[in-house]
């Protein structure tokens, strides 16, 4: 959707040796000179070296309180350029603690209020899932609830909607908080010679929260079934796991530009460090120094100042819907992103534009809209 925000610059990718790695300061431990030993990175907090504004932090202090479900270690890894390095293994849980993930999702009926949904048909933009929000599909031709009012929920993971009455229903997960998920993130991020678009479910990072980040959610318009998300902008997989489609952090500004009445319940800051993409820089908010940045290249990034890691390249949050970064600038781990106790967790392959395993998000619920829908 458009944002009554400034638009932001979109200059040419800053690579090669204009990017500052982000050479973060593990723990002593890492310092062997044993290239292929694990190590355990510290999570004690401390800043190696810092100064205000210019200091060069230990990443997996940052990590919310709980948000690891073990000590990071740090690992030999190969991204996907085939350069050989090393990357910070963490393990996070399917439901983590951190965060809220029992919605609100799918309201019961039209006049009730559930989560909000990126709509990208006519009049596309963000909306409350509400009773305007289901008037509108219903005028569009999405026939979501019942005579009755009544809106149609299905658990993806099940399968279509067995009501015959409608042609669409409202995707609801059943959580599962039994298992982990493993991600890799380099230690020292390796740029690709052109940036990779980060799309439909594509793999986008990890929070500070615990909490994996994808792109954006699946196009009811395509496949019928519409997986609401709650009001932070998360939702349950097929699978059971909780995951973002939006940074958290400034996502009540997006919802109060678009007139949604609902409020995210995550402690909003437009300049805070979010966590980090899957190739090893940081995400901040969208703000910096109280203003967006000017010279922020195709993928929401630039090099500047950091309070945390000094001056070095990361990216920025946006005000469009969803608010993540577009695409991302520098290589991810081979299986960056994994389940060492579930091998059917359906999770994004990171293959590529919209890449994803079976089920990822899951599958479309119902028919196809009816024609002009």
């Amino acid at each position: 959707m458009t944002s009554n925000r400034p638009v932001r610059s979109r200059g040419s990718l800053l690579v090669g040796g204009a990017l500052a790695s982000l050479v973060l300061a593990a723990c002593s431990a890492s310092t062997s000179e044993d290239a292929t030993a694990t190590t355990t990175a510290s999570a004690a907090g401390e800043t190696t070296g810092a100064t205000e504004g210019s200091g060069t932090t230990d990443p997996m202090s940052l990590f919310d309180d709980g948000a690891l479900t073990s000590e990071a270690t740090t690992v030999d890894c190969t991204v996907e350029n085939g350069s050989e390095t090393t990357c910070y293994q963490v393990e996070v849980s399917s439901l983590p603690s951190t965060v809220e993930t029992d919605g609100p999702y799918c309201p019961a009926t039209t006049s009730d209020v559930g989560g909000i949904w990126v709509w990208d048909g006519e009049e596309p933009g963000l909306y409350a899932l509400d009773e305007n929000f289901w008037d509108l599909m219903t005028a569009q031709g999405y026939e979501f609830a019942s005579s009755d009012g009544a809106i149609t929920v299905t658990d993806p993971a099940e399968g279509a909607a067995s009501s015959s009455t409608t042609e669409n229903s409202c995707l609801e997960a059943t959580a599962d908080g039994t298992y982990h998920l493993q991600v890799l993130l380099p230690v020292t991020p390796e740029n690709l010679d052109s940036p990779t678009d980060l799309s439909t479910i594509s793999q986008v990072g990890l929070a500070l929260d615990g909490v994996t980040i994808f792109g954006d959610a699946p196009s009811v318009a395509d496949r019928g079934g519409l997986p609401a998300l709650d009001t932070c902008g998360g939702h349950i997989d097929p699978s059971g796991y909780y995951h973002w489609h939006f940074g958290a952090e400034s996502i009540q500004t997006n919802l109060d530009e678009a007139g949604a009445e609902v409020t995210c319940a995550v402690d909003q800051d437009v300049e805070a460090l979010l966590g980090f993409s899957f190739d090893g820089y940081a995400i901040y908010g969208p703000e910096e120094d109280r203003t967006i940045p000017d010279d922020l290249d195709e993928c929401s990034g630039h090099v500047s100042e950091t309070a945390d890691f000094g001056e070095v390249y990361h990216y920025h949050l946006t005000y469009d819907s969803p608010n993540l970064p577009a695409c991302r600038v520098g290589a991810m781990a081979e299986s960056g992103l994994t389940s060492p106790d579930n091998d059917q967790a359906s999770l994004p392959s990171g293959d590529g534009p919209g890449a994803a395993g079976p089920g990822a998000d899951g599958p479309g619920a119902g028919g196809p809209p009816p024609a002009g829908g």
